[in-house]
């Protein structure tokens, strides 16, 4: 009985050190946030950025691993005009982001002179 025993905490020993790994290789426990975050983020800042007469528009993304499961986005934008292609307007945005399907915290601020 107790080779049994012995075999079947073996097998769940085993069965749990590969859930374990398996877990671990999943993209939320990177370091760097998986591109459908970013997009997600980069996204929830089109829907509160001003980008009326911008020619282009450039996000520079930093990411932060959370201490839980996630990540913390700091993005700069910089929207830039159409006409002499001069920075028209900046933006810092702090987008903390789950497993979930939206940001877990969105936080956007317009840079007071960016020209």
């Amino acid at each position: 009985m107790n080779r049994s025993k012995t075999r079947a905490m073996i097998s769940l020993a085993t069965l749990g050190l590969l859930i374990s790994t398996a877990s671990m290789a999943h993209p939320w426990f990177s370091d760097v946030a998986p591109q459908s975050s970013v997009d997600m983020c980069v996204a929830e800042i089109a829907d509160h950025a001003d980008y009326s007469q911008a020619a282009h528009v450039r996000h520079e993304v930093e990411s932060e691993h959370r201490r839980t499961v996630g990540h913390i986005l700091r993005i700069d934008t910089r929207v830039y005009g159409e006409s002499d292609g001069k920075l028209v307007r900046e933006y810092t945005t702090k987008c903390i982001v789950g497993v979930g399907l939206e940001p877990v915290r969105f936080v956007i601020r317009e840079a007071a002179d960016a020209s």
